[in-house]
């Protein structure tokens, strides 16, 4: 039979396992941030959707250059909702795991 010196203790494997945890969590929450690409095609589609919108109505409305600098307004103005809504979800998923994660130290 081994002798106790030679098995760690269980505060040690209990430091080990919340170590462990924690890489894991920090893994998760990086992979699901919003990426600078996610980012870049969330403004680019906006500010260019709303550009060709606004060109295209004032075009056929002649009203240049009124609507073309409306659309672009409102195009930034949702790209920019689009991707603060993007941040906020991870946000959201990052409070809910360390809700989680507090449950189960408990």
């Amino acid at each position: 039979m081994p002798e106790n010196k030679e098995l760690p203790s269980l505060k040690e494997l209990g430091k080990k396992i919340d170590k462990a945890k924690r890489e894991i969590n920090a893994d998760e929450s990086e992979s699901r941030a919003p990426s600078a690409t996610n980012v870049s095609i969330d403004l680019l589609g906006g500010v260019i959707g709303g550009s060709l919108a606004g060109y295209y109505l004032d075009k056929w409305l002649g009203t240049t250059p009124f609507l073309f600098i409306i659309c672009f307004f409102l195009g930034v103005a949702g790209a920019v909702r689009n991707i603060l809504r993007s941040i906020r979800n991870v946000d959201n998923l990052d409070n809910e795991n360390t809700e989680k994660h507090d449950k189960d130290k408990k």
